[in-house]
């Protein structure tokens, strides 16, 4: 019976040290090393029989390869599993047999077949599928998307914005157009409505003439009648008065047939005052919607005119406001305080230059370079004297007269036309600094014409 050889323990080679020289390789064993090595490893074996630790007659023990095979298919499991999560780490994604590359590194679908029923079963017990990511990479495209539509409705506006833009000068040079003929239309409006005025009263003059020359021949013709035969002077003067009579019958009526001319061609007049107004306001409301949206794109608009001055005194940063710019605006009605709050805004801008002393030109002037189109220079003075508590204001202590102001609109009435009225301090007086000072804002302030 061949007795078990017990082999002999090896020795770990010791690693070399780091900066020194390897060791030399060791010699191999010579033939009688090897022999007293087997003889001394056969008396080992045979001491061990003798003390009966070794029972040389039982048969040798048998392995259990079948626990090893469950434990390689257990780590290829949890590899290919490993495998699939690290995948969906890199990539964001639940893997495909198409996109592992063995080449790479990666299983290959022969392999998860081995150890799994097929892909599907894979990616079953990996539990990829319940897995947070997937929801978390629904909700980044969601979100991209959305981004994506934003990006393209804001590319959209930008275009908007720069077509807008492009028409600006056009709508200005058209309300600047519009404002002119309807100037035009409210002059020749007035010239005639004057002229109609005066042939009204010569008209009545006309006829209240023809009634006393018709009671005049009446009276000649009951003198003549009584008094016999007609004298040749009382006759010519009967024919004279009837000829008077029916020249001031003729005249009249002419006056009358131009007084009519006059009335259709002043309703004309209001027609085409009536269509300017409405153009010129869609023209203001183009202008204004189109400013306000390159300007200040970002801001909600004002829901009143005293909105309007609280944001703008709360932005301003040169214009000065009184207590009575803010009393005003609460009771105007005019229906754009956007346009309020994008003029002050403006007169802002103004008023920087103006207290820098860089001003180079006249406030009219400096108004249009900054789109207020509608600036006027000052009040007559006899509405000054008339109405002076309404163009006066309270700054500080110190009583300041308003005479420039902006016009804001078109059309009549509160709801559809402003003012902003202004002191322009240029500091000669004493205590008050030199700026652009804010007075009543909203209604027309009353005038000689009202």
């Amino acid at each position: 019976m061949a007795l078990p050889i017990v082999r002999p323990r090896m020795s770990k080679a010791k690693k070399p040290r780091k900066g020194g020289r390897p060791a030399p390789p060791k010699a191999e064993p010579t033939t009688h090393q090897l022999r007293q090595e087997y003889y001394k490893r056969r008396s080992e074996q045979q001491a061990l029989v003798e003390l009966g630790l070794v029972d040389t007659e039982r048969e040798p023990p048998k392995g259990d390869a079948s626990w090893w095979a469950d434990t390689r298919d257990a780590l290829d499991r949890l590899e290919i599993v490993h495998a699939v999560w690290r995948w969906a780490g890199l990539t964001g994604g639940v893997p495909e047999p198409e996109d592992w590359d063995p080449q790479q590194g990666w299983p290959s679908e022969k392999e998860v077949e081995q150890v799994f029923k097929g892909w599907d079963d894979l990616l079953e017990q990996s539990g990829i599928g319940e897995a947070i990511f997937a929801e978390v990479t629904e909700r980044v495209l969601e979100a991209h998307g959305r981004l994506r539509e934003g990006e393209a409705a804001l590319e959209a506006a930008t275009k908007r914005l720069e077509r807008e833009q492009r028409k600006l000068p056009e709508l200005r040079r058209l309300a600047e157009t519009a404002r002119a003929k309807r100037d035009e239309a409210d002059a020749r409006a007035r010239e005639a409505e004057a002229v109609r005025d005066a042939l009204e009263r010569e008209r009545d003059a006309l006829a209240r003439r023809v009634e006393q020359l018709a009671g005049e021949a009446a009276a000649a013709r009951a003198s003549a009648a009584e008094s016999g035969p007609a004298d040749e002077d009382l006759v010519a003067e009967v024919e004279r008065l009837a000829g008077a009579h029916d020249t001031a019958l003729a005249e009249r009526d002419a006056a009358h047939v131009e007084v009519e001319r006059l009335r259709e061609a002043a309703e004309q007049d209001r027609r085409t005052i009536a269509e300017l107004t409405r153009a010129l306001a869609l023209v203001d409301q183009e202008d204004e919607a189109a400013a306000a949206e390159v300007v200040h794109a970002e801001d909600e608009p004002p829901e009143s005119v005293l909105e309007a001055v609280e944001r703008a005194a709360s932005e301003a940063r040169h214009l000065r406001f009184s207590p009575r710019a803010f009393e005003t605006a609460a009771e105007s009605p005019f229906r754009r305080p956007g346009l309020v709050l994008k003029t002050l805004r403006a007169l802002d801008e103004m008023a920087e230059r103006f207290a820098g002393g860089d001003m180079g030109r006249s406030l009219v002037q400096a108004a249009a370079e900054h789109g207020i189109t509608q600036y006027r220079q000052d009040v007559a003075e006899t509405t000054r004297k008339r109405y002076e508590d309404e163009y006066t204001f309270t700054w500080e202590g110190h009583k300041l007269w308003v005479g420039p102001h902006v016009g804001l609109g078109s059309g009549s009435g509160a709801g559809f036309v402003a003012r902003i009225y202004l002191h322009v301090a240029d500091g000669s007086e004493d205590g008050v600094p030199r700026g652009i000072y804010v007075g009543p804002v909203g209604r027309h302030l009353p005038d000689t014409t009202t």
